[in-house]
């Protein structure tokens, strides 16, 4: 317990260190969102490489409550088409070429179409220390990210402070 209070004090300090934003990811559907109360993890986005209100590339990392741990990049990328998966699906498991179906999922209907197609978003494809495989879209606003998430596991999750 005192070495992960330790671990979060030590990437709080670097996070301030650095300009770093941090934010919230949450399951919204899949096994994880039917826990009662469905778990709430920390990502943090590390120094950026861009104007810092509009980064073009990074690093992030997460830690779920089971000690899984994710580190990597992330970088940003135009959308250009609209991905019709169905969410929790086998065939929704990452890599995806974008999260459209997911962004609709958490955002409500259309919300890809109107407000994420033909703008960058950052993205991200992790592999955890015990073999999940996470994939994220975001956008920021004012320093602040938002966005989306799914894993291989059927979980979406929606990427918001």
């Amino acid at each position: 317990m005192k070495a992960r209070f330790a671990l979060a004090l030590a990437l709080s300090g670097v996070c301030m260190i650095s300009g770093c934003a941090r934010t919230r990811i949450r399951p919204i559907q899949g096994p994880l969102a039917s826990l009662n109360p469905p778990p709430v993890y920390i990502i943090d986005f590390g120094t950026v490489i861009g104007k810092s209100s509009n980064p073009n590339s990074g690093v992030l990392s997460l830690a779920l409550a089971n000690g899984e741990l994710f580190k990597g990049k992330w970088a940003n990328q135009k959308e250009s088409f609209v991905n019709n998966e169905i969410p929790g699906t086998a065939a929704s498991f990452p890599p995806q070429p974008n999260l459209a179906f997911a962004w609709d999922a958490v955002f409500g209907n259309g919300y890809y179409l109107a407000h994420i197609l033909g703008r960058d978003t950052g993205k991200a494809i992790l592999t955890g220390s015990q073999g999940t495989v996470l994939q994220l879209d975001f956008r920021f606003n004012h320093g602040l990210a938002f966005g989306v998430a799914i894993d291989n596991k059927g979980n979406v999750y929606k990427v918001a402070e």
